[in-house]
């Protein structure tokens, strides 16, 4: 038997309240217990008294009963308002009679959206859907579409009461390759709101309608506390301005296989030898793929294809070998089979490849003894790979006294080698650096004042990863590796031959880390006290090195570990430096114009073949611009005219949090996500389910009614008391000319 949806149903939120309505019999008791007990007295003027009283008996009599009913009534409707009731009703019912609704479209454009089902993607289907609602909407009703990503905004912010005109900006909404901001969305849809009940006051009923696939990682992050609880506190606010409807376009064991990582191995690029990149796929469905192909692409030019077994829900990597033949931005890409989800299927990398790489040490001893602070070190690190191999890095020694008349841009990593001290315009020009993606290491020594360390490089330019304590003057029993856990001493694991482990130390400083830090200590003596220990900063990286890089403090110099360790510290420090190149899609890209390009405005040339105009700001006596619109993964390539014309190119990724597909139910929904709020949950629309729509509760306007009736009540009641007071009986009677005793 088919079943009918009420037109209108009646119910409380809070029903055990309810039982407060027992106090409303407090001003009846209170009225009978305060009336007057009489005591018959004849006396001589008793019958001018009752004379008197007749006239004024009813009179007093509805005036008390008339407060006593006021004064109910103030708590009848107090309890009733604390009770919450709501409406459920059909929208057909509350629509009829000319009622305009404004109809508020939550779209998903995170790129899970893009998963295709028979050539059609979750995206394309949403827009659909939304136009069917908009074209089945009776006139006068206004319409507003946000966009739900990282960041929200709002496409249509004031309701368009065309539905043509909303169908026409709804034909160009495209989606992004970001993530999805749920707490952001929720804030921009109650602005929205809010813009529309100023603007258009006369509509009266608000409905929002998320579009979405519930994709876990945008429908469940990750919040604190206090976030999470302003989070909820939102979603109910909106459920009482607003009825809500979730469409759920996911599908349950959606499968997928992405790229999450591309990057070069060891030390950057260049020219004298051939270079390690290394490609991550993750698969993250449900079954086994053997055999899945991987190809490697170096300036569109096919280099190298592997195939690989990826079991379900694991990462496995793959590496290449390629030796560049020129230097510049070089564009890498890989590239695996073309799934339902194509946006993770490429990833892109920009490998800066120079003729070596440029290191700078700052000798804080030069001419000494053994040649300086930094003579063991620029040998290392200038020593080829092999036998008629050219240097892959050109290391070069100055005084630190030339620090400051130094461009340090032009170097991939710097050396302080037992420096005594900074000044404060020194620390700012190296924090400045690293902050571009520099790469900065200590190594300390005899010189080193440690508090003018602390004071420029701790306190005051946050470069140190820790605090300088005193030199400990006593032999180190042996090195902790620490499991090899860290990049720059993992490709020791296994090698224990090299001395890495038995390297002696005489002399180190103690250093101290702070206790909430970003700081990661590479290496320790076996007493626990670290020895090396970095922390990015910025897009760079700071190295510190306890003990000295010469053999006044250790005899690390002359042990086998030392050139690999350095070159390690090198790559790791340096690797900031490609990265200003490669971003996550809506980061910001900015730079600054090379030399011999005078134009103040650029043009930067889009994934999809766009072109904007890109202006060229004056900041501090530098020249630079940005571009935060990254909204697609793919190159963006920014173009510079003037007599010396240059390019330079940027990779975008997208962020593969979002290609984990697991999607949230109905049940979670309501449990994990949005608990006390009520909404209508759907897998399609159609104009058959909007004929007759699900009731829909209208919470929250009934209270506020209730609470308005309070308010006038204490009014009148305050009103009444006041004017029944001219007429106490006492007063009555003398005016009658009865005197009482």
């Amino acid at each position: 038997m088919p079943t009918t949806t009420p037109l209108i149903a009646f119910g409380w939120t809070n029903p055990a309240l309810l039982g407060w309505l027992a106090v409303a019999v407090a001003p009846l008791l209170i009225h009978l217990l305060s009336r007057r007990r009489y005591r018959r007295t004849e006396w001589a003027a008793m019958r001018f008294l009752v004379a008197a009283m007749r006239e004024s008996r009813r009179r007093l009599r509805l005036e008390h009963l008339l407060l006593l009913l006021v004064r109910t009534l103030i708590i009848v409707l107090l309890v009733l308002a604390v009770a919450d009731p709501y409406v459920q009703s059909s929208a057909l019912f509350f629509t009829g009679g000319g009622e305009r609704t404004h109809r508020v479209f939550v779209l998903d454009g995170s790129y899970s959206m893009a998963y295709t089902i028979d050539g059609e993607s979750r995206f394309g289907r949403a827009k659909e859907l939304i136009a069917k609602i908009v074209r089945a909407a009776p006139r006068g009703d206004a319409f507003s579409l946000v966009l739900m990503a990282q960041p929200p905004r709002g496409v249509v912010d004031t309701p368009a009461l065309e539905p043509a005109e909303f169908l026409r900006e709804l034909e160009t909404v495209v989606r992004t390759d970001g993530t999805a901001d749920l707490p952001g969305t929720l804030e921009q849809v109650e602005s929205t709101l809010s813009a529309a009940r100023r603007a258009q006051p006369g509509l009266r009923r608000c409905e929002v309608y998320f579009l979405t696939d519930l994709c876990r990682v945008g429908w469940l992050p990750e919040l604190s506390s206090a976030a999470g609880g302003r989070f909820v506190r939102r979603a109910r606010e909106l459920d009482r301005s607003a009825s809500l409807t979730v469409i759920d376009l996911g599908q349950p064991g959606a499968e997928n296989v992405a790229i999450t990582r591309l990057e070069t191995v060891g030390s950057p690029a260049t020219l004298t030898q051939p270079v390690e990149l290394s490609a991550t796929i993750h698969n993250f469905g449900t079954r086994n793929r053997e055999g899945y192909p991987v190809e490697l692409f170096v300036d569109a030019r096919r280099v190298g294809r592997r195939q690989i077994d990826l079991p379900a829900g694991k990462s496995r990597s793959v590496s290449f070998t390629h030796r560049f033949d020129r230097p510049g931005e070089q564009v890498v890409e890989a590239r695996i089979e073309e799934d339902r989800l194509t946006v993770d299927d490429r990833r892109w990398l920009i490998a800066p490849v120079h003729p070596a790489t440029q290191v700078l040490c700052i000798d804080g001893r030069p001419g000494g003894p053994a040649g300086g602070a930094t003579a063991y070190l620029t040998t290392a690190l200038a020593a080829a790979e092999g036998p008629g191999q050219s240097a892959a890095i050109d290391a070069a020694a100055v005084p630190e006294g030339a620090l400051r008349e130094l461009d340090l841009s032009r170097y991939d990593c710097v050396f302080l080698c037992d420096v005594a001290q900074v000044t404060s315009g020194e620390a700012k020009m190296l924090g400045d650096y690293v902050r571009a993606g520099g790469g900065l290491v200590f190594f300390l020594g005899e010189r080193v004042v440690a508090d003018r360390y602390d004071r420029e490089l701790f306190d005051n330019e946050p470069l140190l990863p820790a605090r300088l304590r005193g030199v400990i003057d006593q032999r180190v029993a042996g090195i902790d590796p620490l499991d090899y856990a860290h990049p720059i001493v993992e490709p020791f694991r296994g090698r224990e031959r090299a001395g890495l482990l038995t390297t002696p130390v005489e002399k180190y400083f103690k250093l101290e880390l702070p206790d909430e830090t970003a700081a990661r200590v590479v290496l320790a003596t076996l007493s626990g006290d670290p020895l090396i220990v970095e922390q990015p900063v910025g897009r760079g990286g700071v190295v510190l090195v306890a003990t000295s890089a010469d053999t006044t403090w250790t005899l690390m110099p002359l042990w086998p570990s030392y050139v690999p360790l350095v070159r390690q510290l090198v790559a790791h420090a340096a690797a900031g430096r490609a990265a200003r190149h490669n971003r996550l899609v809506g980061e910001t890209l900015d730079g600054e114009p090379a030399d011999g390009t005078a134009d103040d405005t650029a043009r930067i040339r889009l994934p999809d073949g766009r072109e904007a105009a890109l202006p060229v700001r004056h900041e501090d006596g530098a020249r630079r611009w940005s571009f935060d619109a990254t909204e697609r993964s793919g190159l963006y390539t920014v173009e510079f005219g003037g007599p010396d014309p240059t390019a330079s190119r940027f990779a975008v990724n997208v962020d593969t949090v979002e290609s984990d597909l697991e999607k949230l139910g109905e049940a979670r929904l309501r449990d994990e996500v949005w608990p006390g709020v009520a909404f209508d949950y759907r897998t399609t629309w159609s104009e058959s389910t909007a004929a007759s729509p699900e009731p829909t509760a209208h919470r929250g306007q009934p209270a506020r009614m209730l609470l308005h009736g309070v308010l006038a009540l204490l009014l009148v009641e305050t009103f009444l008391a006041w004017r029944f007071g001219h007429h106490d009986p006492r007063t009555a009677n003398h005016d009658n000319g009865v005197m009482q005793r």
